[in-house]
């Protein structure tokens, strides 16, 4: 747990943000007492339903089997880099 004051919390606003951004929890202090704390929102997962993917109904017997020079080639493209 990270704690800021009020004047970082007004100087400062974007890193305290990034702290909470990151999961860390920040207390907030004036004159010494914490008068309030910055909890990360909780998200929940994503679910993703896998047997509606392309990459799953594709029927993969039909599709041609690479060399390692076309799968060097192809990955080279992929990076940006020939």
């Amino acid at each position: 747990m990270k704690t800021a004051t009020v004047r970082e919390l007004r100087n400062q606003y974007r890193s305290v943000l990034e702290w909470v951004e990151a999961g860390e929890e920040v207390t907030i202090s004036r004159r010494g007492k914490v008068i309030a704390r910055l909890v990360p929102e909780k998200l929940k997962p994503r679910q993703v339903d896998w047997t509606q993917s392309a990459a799953l109904r594709l029927e993969r017997k039909t599709l041609p089997v690479l060399t390692a020079w076309q799968s060097k080639s192809l990955l080279a493209d992929s990076r940006g880099s020939f």
